[in-house]
């Protein structure tokens, strides 16, 4: 399956580009109606704008997933009508890190253990903006340690993914 949809890429990746953007926004917004987790947004605590990426890096190469990281955040937001640029900023920022992360370490023969490292070193990149910038009301260590405990299902779940999509295939990227 994964061969077929690799191939389906090389055969029309315009289409595959849409059909990878249109997933990277409408799964997030489905997931962004559920009701809070333990008063925490759903969102934050499953970190389904990650998905995407990852499945796109796997499946395709660097292109689609990047698209995705860079480009789902903001229409995300543009549909939902959110007005926390300063999280949109964040997120983009977060996201095209990890996508960057994961493909500089598949491309090294990293396992899917990879989207842990990928995902902490975003979210301190993404604290790293905050102390620079002052993007949130809130501090960079807070901002880092709540992120990754509240997300905690959510890295799980990339976890998975990437154990289901890869299993032990060490070259997961054909870039």
């Amino acid at each position: 399956m994964i061969h077929s949809i690799s191939e389906y890429y090389k055969s029309s990746p315009a289409l595959f580009v849409f059909m990878t953007l249109t997933a990277a926004v409408l799964f997030p917004l489905l997931v962004h109606v559920a009701p809070p987790i333990q008063g925490s947004p759903t969102g934050a605590v499953l970190l389904p704008l990650f998905y995407v990426p990852l499945i796109a890096l796997v499946l395709t190469d660097k292109v689609p997933a990047l698209l995705a990281a860079i480009v789902s955040p903001s229409l995300n937001f543009l549909i939902t009508g959110n007005e926390q640029w300063s999280l949109l900023l964040l997120l983009t920022v977060e996201l095209t890190v990890f996508t960057l992360i994961l493909q500089f370490l598949f491309s090294r023969g990293r396992s899917y253990w990879a989207v842990i490292t990928a995902i902490v070193l975003a979210k301190a990149l993404g604290a790293g903006l905050i102390l620079a910038f002052g993007l949130m009301p809130v501090s960079p260590f807070a901002y880092f340690s709540q992120s990754l405990s509240t997300g905690l299902p959510g890295i799980l779940i990339l976890l998975l993914l990437g154990f289901l999509l890869l299993g032990k295939k060490k070259n997961p990227t054909r870039t």
